[in-house]
């Protein structure tokens, strides 16, 4: 539909302001264990400023990687709850709240960190994850994780263990943002990052 506004045509398209599809909203929070206490949940910001960027890149694997190895969760695109969600893929899933190790400190700088030791890492072990592979079924398909590799997720933190938040104000309810993550070799027993008494600086549990 064409209306005449000024001398010029505004042309109506219908669906213009459709709601994307779940899977392309990046997911803002997460619960999992306290970096001080395992079995003390706490609630984490994702950031979603790379995940984006890389959307608009036409490279979709990061917000791929946000679902199945940060969520531990089938990514909610068409039909692929249906075709794996009575499978063994969700349980071999991991989230961060499945983690089974944490550190402090990382030896690199991370943002205005120029220590890296305010940021902990989060290690998880999945077993499947998920590529952008589109086909008449879906989208995406399950791929196996080798043995030898574990997941890192890291944090910064907004107060760090040991530093207080400011006087007057009331506990926050995030107590920090997930940066990134990646997927690393692992050491010979096949759970911890290789070298990581390099790569870190102390482990909290």
């Amino acid at each position: 539909m064409r209306r005449p506004v000024e001398n010029h045509n505004l042309v109506l398209i219908n669906g213009g302001g459709r709601k994307p599809s779940a899977w392309i909203e990046v997911p803002q929070t997460i619960i999992c264990p306290s970096p001080e206490n395992h079995s003390e949940p706490t609630t984490f910001r994702i950031a979603g400023a790379n995940v984006r960027k890389a959307l608009d890149a036409g490279n979709r694997q990061p917000l791929l990687d946000l679902w199945c190895l940060v969520h531990g969760q089938i990514p909610p695109v068409n039909n692929a709850l249906t075709r794996w969600g009575n499978s063994d893929v969700p349980a071999s899933l991991c989230s961060m709240s499945s983690a089974h190790a944490c550190f402090r400190g990382i030896k690199r700088p991370l943002g205005d960190d120029d220590q890296g030791y305010d940021v902990y890492a989060y290690v998880t072990k999945p077993g499947v994850r998920f590529k952008y592979a589109p086909s008449m079924g879906c989208v995406i398909e399950a791929v196996t994780v080798p043995s030898d590799l574990v997941c890192v997720i890291y944090v910064r933190m907004d107060y760090p263990y040991g530093r207080h938040h400011p006087s007057g104000k009331s506990t926050p309810m995030s107590r920090g943002i997930v940066t990134h993550w990646e997927v690393v070799e692992a050491d010979e027993n096949g759970l911890l990052p290789i070298d990581h008494k390099q790569r870190y600086r102390r482990r909290l549990w």
